[in-house]
């Protein structure tokens, strides 16, 4: 028997044998539909269909609709998975609901929910999703290879957080909301949240399925002898959020996942941030600091900020200038400060083994815990091992706090640039001060950050959408393409606005010449170009260290970020008050434009502008699309209909721009 749910923005469809889901926006036509098989559970590390149960689906109490589910596990006999074994399966086929997979739906504002929960013992369980052959997926937040749209290449993620740069190349951001863009039967949004951690697959082997799982908790205790210990079920938690198209979707979804309602300072969004960590790496100190600086004047840049990176302190999580490279920081920030420079510290929640912050800390119950003996935790990072700040404890922030507000009060430091916080440094047995999922600490340390920081960059997040600061993109490297260089730069700041962020840092410009990967004079350039109308701009790669050509082209960008500074603004305005991403795809305006849903190398800077930079070496013209309508060349005041130019002029000094005719 087919039952039917309905909201206020389309129906959903349950079919129970076999088990089937369609969800309708509008017409006959579904927006989404479940794969084959629907829903799935792993036992013993190997993935079973699951099925309707004997009884029949039955109505809950606020009008959705439950159906208990079993999977036929190998043995002579079926099998089920119950709530009473910790040995996963049980010989008979039980009939108590409590006893087996449940899967309900109810309605909502934005379109339903959807809860499957599986008893202990039980691995993870899942959803699987379809839509139609040649509609693109976008959405999850960074990647270190950022294809547009999503699905342009498989996608997986077990365990989907934050991560600083996943084998299987999940980043530092990583939201779990995805977007399908609609033909004929709207666009869906997909928001999942588990009781443990969360796991994605997306076109895997080309199936086209969007995968979502969720596993239990793990342990983070070591039991006594003779104690029971009670884990919980795997229990996944879909939103769905139905509209006529991927804005439409979005909005719905920020009704459950929010967005900020104050902005970083408005200088960030109007002079480049500069940084010593690509030029400098950790050889820096009080002269070399002054020296950049004072060469970042006399070539005539703009700046808000100079962020003075790593190894400023001799330990980390000391939180004390290295009293022989830095001998007399108040007077170099007071020479900074009169430059027209704001001053920000690099700092992590790592801390340094035998070092005086570390025994602090330790003493005090400050770090992550290893489950074993109490003790801290040494958690191993990119710069060897040490203890890690345990942000579910607020006393520990307390602390942590008054160490950085010193900072500021001795020496006059502005604010922090603020690293790590990513999912995967908190190991999955570390005992913290309050019950703490691996995401959990992502988004603790960022609201932390906004909370006291507002001249801040953070590079995690998994549901901070709210905070607000500046979001800064994984290290570039000093390359042109999707592998995380220069064109991966307008992918991710795409992907980072679906995932709720509006104020994106596209980190450095020119990438960080890492292992002996630089950036030449042409690529520094187009890469200023292209950051021109970002949000915000970072440099620490000198222009003045190529030519002079390349200085006057450069600085001729950070001049042109200036002139749309008012502009950045209004967009900032009205991401407060409605959430609507600065950067947004060419689609966002465009819904019925089908060729716009593949373009990955231009962007929308609000409703107004189309920016396409240049994002191949040697290239001198590019093919641009415009979507319907009219627009002007920003430059020349050419106004061209929508559709492909196919060859472009863009010689080396000139960014692509089109402004929306009415």
């Amino acid at each position: 028997m087919l039952h039917i749910l309905s909201s206020p923005v389309g129906q959903l469809e349950l079919d129970p044998d076999p088990l089937a889901l369609r969800c309708y926006w509008d017409g006959d036509h579904p927006a989404l539909v479940s794969g084959h098989p629907a829903a799935f559970v792993r036992v013993y590390g190997v993935e079973y269909a699951l099925r309707p149960n004997l009884l029949p689906p039955f109505p809950t109490d606020d009008g959705g609709i439950s159906i208990t589910l079993i999977a036929d596990l190998p043995s002579p006999a079926k099998r089920t998975i119950t709530a009473n074994s910790a040995n996963t399966v049980n010989s008979e086929l039980r009939t108590q609901n409590s006893e087996l997979v449940t899967l309900t739906v109810t309605a909502t504002g934005g379109g339903f929910r959807l809860v499957l929960a599986a008893p202990p013992g039980a691995e993870a369980v899942g959803l699987a999703w379809l839509r139609d052959p040649g509609t693109p997926w976008y959405g999850g937040g960074e990647r270190i290879v950022q294809d547009w749209p999503l699905d342009s290449n498989p996608v997986s993620a077990a365990p989907f957080v934050t991560y600083d740069y996943s084998p299987d190349g999940t980043l530092n951001i990583a939201t779990p909301l995805w977007f399908g863009a609609g033909t004929c039967g709207g666009a869906v949004g997909v928001l999942a949240a588990g009781n443990g951690e969360l796991e994605m697959g997306l076109n895997r082997g080309g199936d086209g399925l969007l995968r979502l799982g969720s596993r239990p908790p793990p342990l983070r205790v070591v039991p006594a002898i003779g104690q029971t210990l009670v884990r919980e079920g795997p229990c996944l938690t879909l939103d769905l959020f139905l509209a006529e198209d991927v804005a439409g979707a979005f909005r719905a979804a920020l009704v459950e996942i929010g967005h900020p309602v104050a902005a970083p300072p408005a200088v960030l969004f109007e002079q480049p941030i500069w940084t010593t960590w690509a030029r400098y790496k950790m050889a820096i100190d009080q002269a070399t600091t002054l020296a950049f600086a004072a060469d970042i004047v006399a070539h005539g840049f703009g700046r808000a900020v100079l962020e003075i990176d790593d190894r400023w302190q001799a330990n980390y999580g000391d939180l004390r200038f290295d009293p022989v490279k830095f001998p007399d920081p108040a007077a170099m920030i007071a020479t900074l400060h009169a430059q027209g420079f704001a001053v920000t510290l690099w700092t992590p929640t790592f801390f340094s083994l035998g070092t005086p912050a570390f025994a602090e800390a330790a003493a005090a119950g400050y770090l992550v815990r290893h489950p074993a003996d109490g003790m801290p935790y040494l958690v191993r990072w990119w710069q060897g091992y040490g203890g890690l700040l345990d942000v579910s404890n607020a006393v520990a922030l307390a602390w942590w706090l008054a160490g950085l507000r010193r900072l500021q009060t001795e020496y006059g430091v502005d604010g922090f640039k603020f690293d790590a916080g990513e999912a995967n440094f908190l190991p999955t047995d570390g005992v913290t001060h309050a019950p703490l999922r691996r995401t959990d600490y992502s988004d603790i340390y960022v609201n932390f950050v906004g909370t006291h920081f507002p001249y801040s960059e953070v590079r995690t997040g998994y549901r901070a959408q709210r905070t607000p600061i500046l979001f800064r993109q994984w290290d570039k490297w000093s390359r042109w393409g999707l592998d995380n260089g220069l064109h991966a730069c307008i992918t991710q700041a795409l992907a980072l606005s679906l995932a709720g962020y509006p104020f994106i840092l596209p980190d450095m410009i020119g990438g960080n010449a890492y292992d002996g990967e630089t950036a030449d004079r042409e690529l520094l350039i187009r890469w200023t170009e292209m950051n021109a109308l970002l949000p915000a701009m970072q440099f620490s790669l000198p222009p003045w260290e190529y030519d002079a050509e390349t200085v006057a082209i450069c600085r001729r960008y950070t001049e042109l970020h200036t002139t749309f500074a008012p502009y950045l603004h209004e967009l900032v305005a009205e991401a407060l008050r409605n959430g609507t991403p600065i950067i947004r795809p060419l689609f966002w305006h465009f819904p019925q434009d089908r060729a716009a849903y593949r373009v990955n190398d231009s962007f929308l800077l609000g409703d107004r502008y189309l920016v396409a930079p240049v994002v191949q070496a040697g290239a001198t013209t590019r093919a641009v699309y415009l979507p319907p309508g009219q627009w002007r060349d920003y430059w020349t005041g050419t106004i061209y209909p929508g559709g492909l130019l196919p060859a472009y002029p863009a010689p080396l000094d000139l960014l692509p721009i089109f402004e929306h005719v009415g």
